[in-house]
């Protein structure tokens, strides 16, 4: 008799079902389970669907990419250490592969088995729309990876000497795009609307509209920006784009239509505001659907990995903000967000206090962004390159020990740096989102939830797919709705340029910037051996102001993206003669 092995613990971290779970674990102790059994269990087949769900790679904010985030292959961020640093002279995206095959057949399986179930019809229903929701999540991860890849529906069984039946060619990328669309129409067909406390990180009805609108602008992206290649291997015609971006804008509009999501709006501060949608631990307005972590057992490293020196507890500073990601952030009034180090005669401008060159920025950069002078936990962040002596000349720090010549009370550099050794920020910033602000957390502590779909997105997504259709109002409409609530002024007109600024600034950090630059066709354009840049305090000994350079980050290493890039190598070539690589590789 068929067996399969059930990591059952993965379910009470997921659903919360703790007495489930106690009730399944209660019975006769053993780890191998007859297939019959699993599915007329209906512990057992939530076990087999938590596991489902823990394989879905949301592309991970915590503990991370080759020691780094997905940022850091964007101009939005650097990582802080040169040591296997992942992006000379060209980008190695190679530890972005996400060949799912192995998790798809997990869906197949239970796809095929629970049309059989004795269990409850409702149940069996809903849990069907959860895995057609799964296996589309991980065909949107290889789509956007590889392009067309092969369409697996049914469980493959090997016989032992049927290796040739079981090889598959790959699909036409559309075919890939629209079969993601098909399974997510799928999936709202049989999801509730919401759930009790007890099941509310599960998926809904409204996680696969997300999840298809999602899908869907980047399929529409691809048609309009990019080139079709291999036969449709790659690539999607010209004249579908429209179609796309109609069903996505069709899919975020069964969203906000619904009236089930808000955007967050829980305290009248709109720094504060946006710093605790972030750090909420419940299904609130915004939310759509959320990977829930918990300390100790279903925990990540975050808050560790990402703390300015003189917060850290061991490792940290990971990752370096940009410069360009800075500015990149509006004033409030509107105008653009161009940091004033000199005045209109090219003359050094002389700050009271670090934190006074970012005034009246837009109040979503204080909530995303530590800079020099911000407030946190039970101090500042002090941060500067060295210090101005009294004949003008400058002094900079190389450790974080270096005493400064003329006053030996004061250290040279900033105690978060910016020095040439050591780690710390190599662009004067650190991140601040997703972050505790009270406590320094442990490895494997860090408990903050990630929002894999939040309302805000959807007005986006709703507003470039529209922008695309020539809907210019209704665009301008949901981009306002984002900047209204984020504290900064409404617009009157809209571009396609506002629309991808509006995206930078709004989902800073959450793992969408390297997929829009690629879905747009810009990456290359924007790493193109390029160097990103760092703000360079300095202190004025004599007046004990500040001034401010701008220039490359203190690592100075490029970063390149080459067109080949847009899509990944495809592993697994050389054992399956019928797969066709991607052009370049």
């Amino acid at each position: 008799m068929k067996s399969i092995k059930l990591l059952v613990l993965s379910l009470c971290g997921l659903f919360s079902m703790s007495s489930c779970v106690n009730d399944f674990l209660d019975r006769d102790p053993m780890d191998i389970i007859s297939e019959d059994l699993v599915w007329s269990n209906e512990n057992a087949v939530n076990a087999y669907m938590a596991g489902m769900y823990e394989d879905m790679f949301v592309e991970p904010h915590a503990w991370l990419i080759n020691w780094g985030t997905l940022g850091h292959y964007t101009d939005e961020s650097m990582r802080s250490y040169s040591w296997g640093y992942p992006y000379t002279p060209v980008l190695d995206l190679s530890s972005l592969q996400q060949w799912e095959y192995n998790k798809i057949r997990i869906a197949n399986v239970f796809l095929q088995n629970i049309q059989t179930s004795t269990l409850n019809e409702d149940l069996k229903q809903r849990w069907t729309a959860e895995a057609h929701f799964v296996r589309a999540f991980h065909y949107f991860t290889m789509a956007k990876r590889y392009g067309g890849v092969p369409l697996i529906k049914e469980v493959q069984e090997y016989t032992g000497n049927n290796v040739e039946e079981l090889k598959v060619p790959r699909n036409t990328e559309e075919e890939v795009w629209n079969f993601i669309a098909e399974e997510c129409d799928l999936a709202i067909a049989g999801l509730p609307e919401s759930y009790g406390s007890t099941d509310q990180f599960r998926v809904t009805k409204y996680a696969a509209a997300a999840l298809k609108a999602r899908a869907l602008l980047y399929a529409g992206s691809i048609s309009r920006y990019g080139t079709v290649q291999l036969n449709g291997l790659v690539g999607i015609p010209a004249d579908k784009a429209n179609d796309f971006f109609k069903r996505s804008m069709e899919a975020s509009d069964m969203i906000i239509k619904s009236g089930k999501f808000a955007l967050f709006n829980q305290d009248p501060d709109p720094a504060a505001n946006y710093q605790q949608l972030f750090l909420d631990k419940t299904m609130n307005s915004e939310a759509i659907f959320v990977k829930a972590f918990a300390s100790p057992d279903k925990a990540h490293n975050f808050d560790y990995a990402m703390a300015a020196p003189s917060f850290k507890i061991d490792w940290g500073t990971n990752t370096s903000p940009t410069l360009e990601l800075v500015e990149s952030y509006e004033y409030i009034d509107g105008t653009p967000g161009t940091l004033k180090t000199t005045d209109a005669s090219g003359n050094l401008i002389y700050y009271e206090n670090a934190e006074d060159i970012f005034k009246d920025k837009d109040p979503r950069f204080f909530a995303s962004i530590l800079y020099p002078g911000s407030p946190w936990q039970n101090g500042e962040l002090e941060v500067r390159r060295g210090i101005i002596k009294n004949d003008g000349s400058k002094e900079a720090a190389s450790a974080f020990t270096d005493v400064f010549s003329e006053d030996p009370s004061m250290k040279t550099g900033g105690k978060d740096g910016l020095v040439m050794a050591g780690d710390c920020s190599r662009t004067g910033f650190y991140i601040k989102k997703f972050m505790d602000p009270t406590n320094r957390v442990e490895m494997d502590r860090s408990e903050t939830n990630f929002m894999v779909f939040r309302y805000a997105e959807t007005l986006l997504n709703y507003a470039e797919a529209a922008f695309e259709l020539g809907l210019k109002d209704q665009a301008l409409q949901k981009v306002n709705e984002v900047r209204k609530r984020a504290g900064i002024k409404e617009k009157n007109s809209l571009t396609m340029d506002d629309i991808r600024n509006e995206r930078r600034v709004e989902l800073a950090f959450e793992n969408l910037r390297y997929w829009d630059l690629v879905r747009w066709r810009v990456a290359s354009k924007v790493m193109n051996n390029t160097t990103f840049s760092a703000l360079i305090p300095w202190l004025d000994y004599k007046t004990k102001k500040y001034v401010f350079e701008k220039s490359v980050n203190t690592l100075n290493l490029p970063k390149t993206f080459l067109d080949k890039q847009y899509y990944l190598e495809i592993p697994g070539v050389a054992q399956n003669d019928l797969l066709e690589q991607n052009p370049g590789y």
